[in-house]
């Protein structure tokens, strides 16, 4: 988080985070506990809080997105071994 000289903040950071591990019905590893981390900066304006909220909201779901499809890559090459 940042903060400007009057002490109000300027810029914050959105994080996201994600652990799995996979495992066959047997018990076996197939993916030890990993985590993926998604982390995103973002500026604060008081004069457009509406328009910063749905920045955030975007940058969210883009995150959300990124993980998403690092996890399926991951699965996927579990169907390659």
């Amino acid at each position: 988080m940042g903060l400007n000289a009057s002490g109000q903040v300027r810029e914050f950071q959105l994080r996201l985070r994600i652990r799995f591990r996979v495992r066959t019905p047997q018990g076996r590893e197939l993916i030890p506990e990993t985590e993926l981390l998604q982390q995103r900066d973002i500026s604060f304006n008081e004069a457009a809080v509406l328009a910063k909220e749905a920045e955030e909201s975007l940058l969210y779901r883009d995150m959300q997105a990124d993980l998403v499809q690092q996890l399926m890559r991951r699965l996927a090459a579990l169907r390659l071994v």
